[in-house]
């Protein structure tokens, strides 16, 4: 009876150790090239034209794609309305598009909404909103007018003023 264990033991024993190293083989085995139209599949996504439209200008200024964000912290309706009015108005504006803006919003029941537009700790426009939408649209073409102009005057500033031992964040 042990000579039978001993052979089941070292049976179970080989079948073991074949099964890990088959399982080390496929896990070590490379990954075959794509298939075809899969690789093709890949290559049409990753091309910079398309049937769609024109070839894709690539970045000429060697920088970042991402040049500017505009982030929204509204609440209401209203507010909602002042951004996307905002956000489109500004969308074509090269100043305000390189420039990181945050408008903020603090909703009152009884006088409407306070909007701000914001960079970093600046605040560039104020404003109070009733809750009619339409006052907001009027107001977001005001504040990127405000906006544009507090941004040439700050870039102009910190170009005219320029001190080596400071930092740009300390300049302002």
């Amino acid at each position: 009876m042990s000579s039978i264990h001993r052979l089941s033991t070292s049976f179970l024993i080989l079948a073991m150790w074949v099964m890990s190293s088959l399982v080390v083989a496929v896990a070590n085995e490379p990954t075959g090239a794509l298939p075809t139209n899969e690789q093709e599949a890949i290559d049409a996504i990753n091309q910079l034209s398309s049937p769609d439209g024109p070839k894709v200008q690539g970045n000429t200024n060697g920088g970042s794609e991402l040049t500017g964000v505009l982030v929204d912290r509204t609440i209401t309706m209203a507010g909602k309305t002042f951004y996307r009015a905002f956000s489109q108005r500004a969308l074509d504006n090269l100043i305000i598009g390189n420039a990181t803006i945050t408008i903020k919003e603090r909703p009152d029941a009884r006088w409407g909404s306070q909007i701000w537009v914001m960079e970093g700790n600046r605040m560039y426009f104020r404003t109070q909103l009733s809750p009619r939408i339409s006052e907001a649209d009027r107001a977001a073409g005001e504040a990127v007018q405000t906006v544009e102009e507090a941004l040439l005057r700050q870039q102009l500033a910190s170009a005219l003023n320029s001190d080596k031992d400071l930092g740009t964040e300390e300049l302002r």
